[in-house]
């Protein structure tokens, strides 16, 4: 069996400690924090899942800061169905946080659809920094996730790229100096040189530069946003390669910084994400992917992602125990949609469809009635209506009524229709 705890090799992020404890077994899931990746690149250095939740369901009060405006707790654990269990304990309003929100419901639930959409950056730009190991595992997840009945869809990453940049060459990092601002002053002799050298750069920094770097970082947003209007969810590497730990000593500030090639733009632009195991290199070092999507769409996020766990099946963590399978997954919140069947005008490609589409009504299947079913045109204004009529052989009905040209009603079964507010 493969080994992922190599000690030769880094754990992750500033969370990694977290993520060493439940990859070895000590406890069954831990927090962590995650304001760049340090809720995500943990858990696939340790073959874990990470969920980073969407900025403001879990409480931060207490959490020391990073960038307070960011900063998320996140959650380490080995199965995706664990971290649904946790979720309803940890996600609530708190008053006394003011970055606290609400939950919204999820809408369409495409980590339990047979269909689903899910965008990848284009190929060109994917980086792996020379992994090619990586590489190869990444694009056995595509193939996974498309037997899974997703759709492939490749995108421009450069709006995600660009937004990663802001956390650490933006303005952003005048709000990790203010974090800190009383003991850098005070002891900076004390702060390691790659962390002060970053956070030097703030005194540079100028009020009229951060509200040029919010101004661009909204511009940026509305570009990226954009991918949500025809997919789901987000592919990506959870980190392109994994570095030994005298590397990162020689080198910290590029290596970390092409550890944040997938992560650094997340809590920024507002998206959920969670990492999920996805395989071991060939030298027994683990690969994790991470699928994000927009903000409240954390549950079809883990559920999605527990499916593509229980086809990998890969053992828990560094434990050695095989992942059981058939995990029941608990029941969850409600999705705030509702599933209907219609025939007739409101089918694709109908007049009334578009009464669907416009309320982000979704085509899960597309099917046919029994044969004692029998579509009519009823009498009235176009658009014509249909009469859905079960019959008996020999059963007459009004002769107004014009039997369809389909001998058999083709079914519908989209979601959403309606938003509870």
């Amino acid at each position: 069996m493969p080994q992922c705890i190599n000690p030769e090799y880094i754990s992750g992020g500033s969370s990694s400690g977290s993520a060493v404890a439940v990859t070895k077994g000590q406890v069954c899931f831990s927090l962590g924090t995650d304001t760049a990746g340090s809720g995500r690149v943990p858990a696939a250095f340790n073959n874990l899942v990470g969920y980073k939740p969407t900025k403001g369901w879990f409480s931060a009060q207490g959490m020391v800061p990073a960038c307070h405006s960011l900063d998320t707790i996140s959650v380490f654990t080995h199965t995706a169905a664990d971290t649904v269990r946790i979720l309803p304990i940890c996600a609530a309003y708190d008053a006394a946080d003011s970055y606290s929100r609400e939950r919204e419901t999820h809408g369409f639930d495409f980590g339990i659809a047979p269909h689903f959409r899910f965008a990848i950056p284009r190929k060109q730009q994917l980086q792996f920094f020379g992994n090619r190991e990586s590489e190869r595992l990444f694009n056995e997840v595509i193939a996974q996730m498309q037997k899974l009945g997703g759709e492939a869809i490749e995108i421009d990453f450069q709006p995600f790229l660009e937004a990663a940049r802001l956390l650490y060459e933006g303005p952003w990092i005048a709000e990790r100096y203010a974090a800190i601002q009383s003991f850098f002053e005070l002891h900076s002799d004390q702060i390691i040189a790659p962390v002060h050298e970053i956070i030097a750069t703030a005194k540079q920094r100028s009020a009229a530069d951060t509200f040029n770097g919010i101004y661009q970082l909204r511009r940026i947003k509305q570009q990226a946003d954009r991918i949500w209007t025809h997919v789901d969810c987000f592919l990506t590497p959870t980190a392109a390669t994994i570095y030994p730990i005298h590397a990162v000593q020689q080198d910290p500030i590029r290596l970390n910084t092409n550890l944040g090639y997938y992560t650094n733009f997340m809590n920024l632009l507002d998206y959920a994400a969670v990492a999920v195991p996805a395989g071991f290199q060939s030298d027994g070092l683990p690969f994790g992917i991470t699928l994000a999507a927009a903000a409240h769409q954390d549950e079809p996020l883990l559920h999605l992602a527990h499916r593509l766990q229980q086809v990998y099946s890969l053992p828990l963590g560094a434990t050695g125990i095989a992942l059981p399978r058939n995990i029941p997954l608990p029941t969850t919140s409600r999705s705030g949609q509702v599933r209907i069947a219609v025939c007739g005008a409101h089918l694709s490609g109908l007049p009334l469809n578009e009464q669907l589409t416009r309320r982000q009504g979704r085509l899960i299947i597309s099917t046919t009635t029994s044969p004692d079913y029998r579509l009519y045109v009823l009498p009235g204004e176009p658009p014509q209506r249909p009469g859905l009529i079960r019959v008996n052989k020999n059963e007459q009905l009004p002769s107004e009524w014009k039997f369809g040209s389909y001998r058999y009603a083709n079914w519908a079964v989209l979601s959403p229709i309606f938003q509870h507010r």
